[in-house]
């Protein structure tokens, strides 16, 4: 070893290894910096009397300096057999974690059962289970909930939680279903309980504009919903590695439907939930009450879907063009939502505008794969194949679009995108991509349609339009 200053220089002897002093020094350091680790944390009462302490002398200590790693099973006895329901317990380790201004709380693997008022969880909270595989949460709704609501949620599906605490929350690493713990599908489907719901606002001049939630790594199957992100400020939020199967209603929704009971607050429309990002999202079943639902509904603006997939979404209505009330129809009796009727059975419905999707798809569902009827959305590199497939469309195909392009859609922007009849044009839509007459502003290059009856229908477009789809080019007034 060698001084220069307060630099200490260890070298290596002849095998490269080290010995003598400057073994026994890397050791000591070695030792000091454990042992430095393992004194870095105050246990509660120790922390508490710091508080005190400090506070005594003038100074200001936040709580909130403290996060917590909770487990749910060995420090607040929730059940991982099944047999006794765990919802107090996993929400007084949510609670706790809460207090302690924030941290995880753990659901080891195991079966938890839990029922209404169901999981709330609280700012700063991440409930975190053992894996998709290993952990389950399911519902008991032996006694139905008295509001609509989900199985981990933030307020409720009606009504958001305020209040500037409402940041950072997340779910992972989980499966949430009906009935029972078993990996089997059940027909018992609650018919005001869904998956996850994230409603929460953070009130006037908050610290932190975006709550900034996430979900990742869940499965979701046989709920009224999926997921729903609807509060005013649940932006900057992140769903990734997510699985939806057989859910009464919409698959995955952000931003609030225009039936929604505060999709007007003070005679102004409140979609809620922008500046999100979604991937690797998955959905397939959904619309199975026949209530005219899509299998991902996007009502908010400035959010981005990277390879997210809805397939197999069941259509509960007519597929007759010029029929009211089909899929083709958007001139609906709604006044609000004329174009109400074309996402029944879709994979996609894009009502909210400035969206992007990147590389998502549609396949096998009853209706249209993409019904796209917001502003400037963006479509790169999607695919949508065989829509009004045969037994999700109730036998009936040939009666939807894989592309449908309302003329509200202006300034929609779609390249590289691809339609097809993946086994015959017998077998899949009607229409590659359908653009409704007098839109305008629509820059469509690049998009292929294959084994179709039809690769493209444009009815007279209004100005600055160009489409192309394989080699058939139309363009505006």
């Amino acid at each position: 070893m060698a001084r220069y200053g307060d630099i200490l220089l260890v070298t290596l002897n002849e095998n490269n290894e080290l010995d003598g002093d400057a073994l026994k020094h890397v050791e000591r350091v070695a030792a000091e910096a454990a042992a430095t680790a393992a004194a870095s944390k105050l246990d509660a009462s120790a922390f508490a009397d710091y508080v005190a302490q400090a506070q005594g002398r003038g100074v200001t200590v936040a709580a909130e300096n403290r996060t917590a790693s909770l487990d749910a099973v060995t420090e607040f006895n929730a059940d991982p057999t099944g047999a006794v329901d765990s919802t107090a317990a996993i929400n007084s380790a949510i609670q706790q974690a809460a207090e302690a201004g924030g941290g995880t709380v753990h659901l080891p693997a195991g079966n938890y059962k839990v029922s209404y008022p169901f999981i709330e969880l609280l700012g700063g909270v991440h409930l975190q289970g053992a894996g998709r595989e290993s952990t389950v949460i399911f519902a008991d709704t032996t006694t139905p909930a008295p509001v609509k609501t989900a199985v981990i949620h933030t307020g409720n599906y009606d009504e958001p939680r305020r209040g500037t605490s409402n940041i950072l929350m997340g779910v992972s690493d989980l499966f949430i279903k009906s009935v029972n713990a078993r990996r089997e599908h059940t027909n018992d489907i609650p018919a005001n309980v869904g998956g996850i719901v994230f409603h929460t606002e953070l009130g006037a001049n908050p610290p932190e504009p975006d709550c900034a939630h996430r979900i990742e790594n869940v499965v979701i199957w046989d709920m009224a919903y999926g997921i729903a992100l609807f509060g005013l400020d649940d932006q900057a939020c992140q769903v990734r590695n997510v699985r939806v199967r057989r859910t009464h209603e919409f698959g995955v929704c952000v931003g609030k439907p225009l039936d929604h009971p505060r999709a007007k607050v003070d005679g102004k429309r409140e979609t809620g939930a922008g500046d999100n990002i979604l991937d690797a999202v998955d959905v397939s079943g959904a619309n199975i009450s026949g209530g005219g639902f899509a299998g991902i509904e996007c009502y908010t603006t400035n959010t981005t879907f990277t390879a997210c997939k809805s397939w197999y979404n069941r259509r509960s209505s007519s597929g007759v063009e010029g029929t009211a009330g089909s899929i083709w129809d958007t001139k609906g009796a709604k006044a609000e939502h004329p174009h109400a009727a074309i996402k029944n059975g879709a994979g996609f419905y894009v009502h909210g505008g400035r969206n992007i999707f990147t590389g998502c798809t549609a396949q096998e569902n009853g209706g249209h794969g993409f019904a796209i009827v917001g502003t400037a959305n963006q479509l790169i590199g999607c695919r949508s194949a065989s829509s009004s497939w045969w037994d999700a469309s109730g036998k009936a195909p040939n009666s939807a679009a894989d592309f449908f392009v309302a003329n509200w859609a202006w300034g929609t922007v779609m390249h590289g995108n691809i339609a097809q009849s993946e086994y015959g044009e017998k077998t899949g839509a009607k229409y590659g991509f359908f653009f409704e007459s007098w839109g305008h502003d629509i820059i469509a290059r690049g998009n292929a349609a294959i084994a179709q009856p039809a690769a493209l229908k444009a009815g007279s477009m209004g100005k600055n339009v160009i489409i192309e789809v394989n080699q058939e080019t139309v363009k505006g007034a």
